[in-house]
């Protein structure tokens, strides 16, 4: 059985070559006779990054970089550990629990918006005990690194003093969002759940590593479709647009409601709510896993996807029915609790970024068709035209979301869909255009805020 980690560590997937498995250097480091640990987390802020590169995986590979040029800038004592979108940097405790240490923002790209936060760990028990305070820890500061990232002005405090003002600062739901909205790697080390194998995203076991994309891209097979996925409404879930008030999927920041009312209502100390939290995200985790490995197995003979973004892949396929009966099946698999949907676009006579965007739009089709019943909803491959149903549904959707205004949930949809204005008059029916025009004027409007 693959260990769930390993030393020397692997390659963070989708990072510069240097830049180490967060999981593995952790765990590596609970080995040690340490008594505490400090530990700074540096997430950032990827979605502007997204709009200024009009490319979500373009904007992504900026942030990745900048962390990257953070970590090595940060010095020997520190040892850096990289995952999602976010750097981790442990070293032994050398100062006093509520001395923050030095900022480790010396480099990046001064166009990415980073945050960081720390925390004082103190280590106990065997190995296992110690890597599952680390890591329980890395989620509690990583939560205090992205609420520092949006609130820049808030003091540089420990962590949990941090985190300590969230009743006063969010609302329940954003509490809840708080919660759900940071990766927690699910691999504790249980010797009866197995590890990632050669080739496998660390924290995804039995899905390939972002790092396996570049090569099938370099020579994709003739007739290929640049593909890409993405589990929908992951936070808060997705409710039918059927008009009958059901609910097609439970986000895990609906799960975690709960634990945030109760964090306002009664100011739980943040280290109970975070030994409550913690499994709760590790569980969704592992079932965001269980579902890509679904979706990635799916594809089997028909082309391959990596795990290149957070909760999605990115690949290559070569039949387009096979791409949509492997989001199907593994929708079927997390039914009720996690749903995914497809864009692809041809290779053929386009360079990669081309169909890489093109894709990229036609998985924002998907986005605008969740909760109804139209087979685009599941897979959309761009210069396939919405017919007339499926068109008014997705153009009802931009439209509500333009009427809720720039500070909406959901408003980035709305940004995605102003930069794809060409394509979306590209796939809609001329009957259309007068609804499109007046949701998306060609002059006039700027992108929501995001």
């Amino acid at each position: 059985m693959t260990p769930a980690y390993r030393w020397p560590p692997r390659h963070a997937p989708g990072f510069p070559p240097d830049c180490p498995d967060a999981g593995d250097v952790l765990a590596r480091f609970a080995t040690g006779g340490d008594r505490a640990a400090t530990l700074v987390v540096v997430t950032s802020g990827l979605r502007a990054r997204v709009e200024d590169s009009g490319d979500h995986e373009a904007g992504l590979d900026r942030v990745r970089h900048s962390l990257a040029a953070v970590g090595r800038a940060a010095g020997d004592a520190w040892r850096p550990g990289y995952y999602g979108k976010d750097l981790a940097l442990v070293r032994a405790a050398t100062d006093g629990p509520d001395e923050p240490p030095p900022a480790p923002l010396a480099a990046g790209d001064s166009g990415v918006r980073h945050g960081w936060a720390w925390g004082h760990v103190p280590l106990a028990g065997d190995a296992d005990e110690r890597r599952t305070a680390l890591l329980r820890a890395c989620y509690a500061v990583a939560m205090a690194a992205r609420l520092r990232r949006d609130r820049p002005a808030l003091p540089q405090r420990g962590a949990a003093d941090a985190l300590a003002r969230v009743p006063d600062l969010l609302s329940v739901q954003a509490t809840a969002s708080l919660l759900a909205g940071v990766l927690v790697r699910p691999l504790d080390g249980d010797p009866a759940q197995p590890g990632a194998a050669d080739g496998e995203d660390p924290r995804l076991p039995g899905v390939p590593s972002a790092d396996g994309l570049a090569d099938l891209t370099a020579a994709p097979p003739a007739g290929g479709l640049y593909a890409v996925t993405d589990v929908h409404d992951i936070e808060w879930g997705t409710s039918s647009r059927a008009g009958d008030g059901a609910r097609l999927t439970r986000g895990n920041a609906r799960e975690l409601l709960p634990l945030a009312e109760a964090w306002h209502a009664a100011r739980t100390p943040v280290d109970e709510l975070v030994r409550r939290a913690y499994p709760l995200r590790a569980r969704r985790e592992a079932l965001l896993a269980g579902h890509l490995r679904a979706l990635s197995d799916g594809v089997a003979g028909a082309g391959r996807l990596f795990a290149t973004l957070g909760d999605g892949l990115s690949g290559v396929v070569n039949d387009a029915e096979a791409l949509r009966t492997a989001v199907a099946g593994a929708n079927r698999w997390s039914e009720g609790r996690m749903h995914s949907g497809a864009g692809a676009a041809p290779l053929d006579g386009a360079d990669l970024d081309a169909a890489r965007r093109r894709a990229h739009f036609s998985l924002h089709v998907t986005k605008t068709l969740k909760g109804t019943g139209h087979a685009q909803r599941v897979l959309h491959v761009y210069g396939e035209p919405l017919g007339p149903d499926a068109a008014e549904a997705a153009v009802a959707f931009l439209a509500d979301l333009s009427a809720a205004g720039p500070g909406a949930p959901g408003a980035h949809h709305l940004a995605h869909a102003l930069r794809w204005r060409d394509d979306w008059r590209r796939h809609l029916p001329p009957p259309r255009f007068a609804c499109l025009e007046r949701v998306l004027p060609a002059t006039g409007r700027t992108l929501p805020a995001g």
